[in-house]
């Protein structure tokens, strides 16, 4: 039998791979990747032998990919559309994949472009002027903004199945809850995030 003329396996394959099996299944495992890429197991070791905890970087990595981090550390840009633009690019990378954020927020943060990108949002924040001892905090918050509204993109639309006697006011609402549900609050609540990071700003003392 004549050999593949390539090797099926890589890291991102992988990746997809898993990706794909969270998206279907709620969570994924070595095994069922190896089905899905009909491979053995132990293949995936040979590429990711750090297992699982590996994969999950390598899904991080995976979906990251698609930011432009330099468009973020462009300095001739204002810190507010960096910040701006920041919570855009991580949300829209992470709601391709919805069901996948809280495996990620369950895992360290230890692979490279991870971390690049959130060390560009403490740079954001430094140059906005937000004090040394608030960043962690305020980084925090916009992590929280981000994360739930990339899970919330993976809503059923329509969301709300009120009753017209039980839940008046979310009947009433019905036409606003849509396709641009979602979109409208991710919008809303960068306004109300940027407002709040610069409302914190403190004017660096000149030395």
């Amino acid at each position: 039998m004549p050999r593949p003329s390539q090797n099926i396996l890589s890291t991102s394959a992988i990746a997809r791979a898993a990706l794909a099996l969270v998206e279907e299944k709620g969570d994924f495992t070595i095994p069922g990747i190896a089905r899905a890429l009909k491979v053995n197991p132990s293949s995936l070791y040979h590429h990711l032998p750090g297992g699982r905890l590996e994969i999950v970087h390598r899904m991080r990595e995976e979906l990251y990919a698609r930011i432009d981090v330099s468009a973020l550390r462009d300095v001739t840009r204002s810190p507010e559309v960096r910040l701006r633009t920041w919570m855009r690019d991580v949300r829209a990378a992470l709601a391709t994949a919805p069901g996948v954020v809280i495996i990620l927020v369950s895992a360290p943060v230890q692979d490279a472009l991870t971390l690049v990108i959130y060390e560009v949002l403490f740079e954001i924040l430094r140059d906005i002027g937000i004090p040394v001892d608030r960043r962690m905090a305020f980084a925090a918050m916009i992590d929280a903004v981000v994360l739930g509204s990339a899970v919330d993109a993976g809503s059923p639309v329509p969301l709300w199945r009120a009753d017209p006697d039980e839940n008046p006011e979310l009947y009433a609402l019905a036409p606003q809850d849509d396709d641009s549900r979602a979109s409208a609050g991710f919008a809303l609540a960068i306004d109300v995030t940027v407002a709040a990071v610069l409302a914190a700003a403190v004017t660096p003392t000149a030395g």
